[in-house]
């Protein structure tokens, strides 16, 4: 018989007695572990030594900021990054070019990271440089993409794709 099993059979005689009106009664004996200890813990939850450090890198349902679900691919990367949502930064980021701040920018950066081989552990990582340092890199990534963007059309021109 295909996809025969004692449970099934079970299931259906408990059916069965429930439509005929009778009182179904347990013919088998359940068995559990309760484990060493106190039974009744009274609705304390059992905490483990990693709660506490996941609980910090687990992201929450909702954003600590503007309350609403976290749900969106990017918000697990603002999460991670800056504590917020994807949303609140776009808010922040707004607020800043409004108010003329934006381009003042320092380049700090915060991140949790899990190292560790059996035990997890957290390091955080902070990156920080100063704003000329900053204002540097951006000129360089800057510098890069117009050199490789002008060997684009170079290489199109020669090809007579323009």
């Amino acid at each position: 018989m295909a996809n025969y099993s004692k449970d099934m059979e079970r299931q259906n005689k408990a059916l069965k007695d429930l439509m005929s009106g009778k009182e179904y009664e347990k013919d088998y004996v359940q068995v559990g572990y309760e484990g060493k200890g106190p039974v009744d813990k009274g609705g304390e939850t059992r905490q483990g030594k990693m709660t506490d450090i996941m609980k910090d890198v687990r992201m929450p349902w909702f954003c600590p900021k503007c309350k609403k679900t976290m749900k969106k691919k990017l918000d697990t990367k603002f999460w991670r990054t800056k504590g917020h949502c994807f949303d609140c930064q776009i808010e922040f980021e707004n607020r800043l070019r409004l108010e003329g701040k934006f381009e003042d920018s320092d380049g700090k950066v915060e991140w949790l990271n899990s190292v560790g081989v059996q035990d997890v552990e957290l390091e955080r990582e902070k990156w920080e440089m100063g704003k000329t340092e900053f204002s540097h890199v951006v000129k360089e990534a800057r510098d890069y993409i117009t050199k490789i963007e002008n060997e684009i059309d170079e290489e199109a021109k020669k090809l007579n794709i323009t």
